[in-house]
């Protein structure tokens, strides 16, 4: 059989971080990078949320006066006012969900072990993180420099915050030896 042995090429971690990965849990140095991370996306949706509810005000009020000057007829404003509304509702909602479950990562300190293939093919971008698939499922990346660090097929040993789905740390697995079946 083929043996897998962990290589030394480490993403986003160090050794101390590794090891408390292994076991499952967070290093101290992983959550409180977490809760500055936290921190930012609280300031980020402060400053989102007043921002939204003032482009949807403009928006209405335009859309009104557009139907008011006969411009746009009223099913065509009811839809494009959906639009804009569901929209700003979408984009707060996702943002404060992301949120809410880091800090639940934060509090549980858990880490989930995810072995298996790579790739940097994403179907959604967000303004918050990039994807990363890892065989058949997408995990989360902050960092667009972390994530060029994986490379397309390569077999990683990867840890998982398991709420967010977010990747914190990962290591190249190297696979020695064809193996035999007997």
């Amino acid at each position: 059989m083929a043996q897998t042995t962990l290589q030394k090429r480490r993403i986003d971690a160090n050794e101390n971080d590794l090891k408390n990965n292994r076991l499952g849990l967070m290093s101290q140095g992983q959550i409180r990078k977490l809760q500055k991370d936290i921190d930012v996306y609280q300031a980020r949706i402060k400053q989102i949320i007043p921002r939204a509810i003032t482009v949807g005000l403009i928006m209405t009020v335009a859309i009104v006066l557009l139907v008011l000057m006969r411009i746009l007829v009223i099913p065509v404003a009811v839809v494009l006012e959906a639009l804009v509304v569901g929209g700003m509702i979408y984009l707060t909602t996702d943002f404060n969900h992301f949120i809410q479950q880091l800090m639940m990562d934060r509090d549980a300190g858990a880490v989930r072990i995810i072995k298996g293939r790579t790739s940097r093919y994403t179907m959604r971008s967000h303004p918050l993180y990039q994807t990363l698939r890892i065989e058949v499922q997408n995990y989360k990346v902050q960092d667009i420099s972390l994530l060029r660090q994986f490379e397309n097929g390569e077999l990683y040993q990867v840890y998982v915050l398991p709420q967010s789905r977010l990747v914190i740390s990962a290591e190249k697995i190297s696979e020695s030896g064809a193996g035999a079946l007997l």
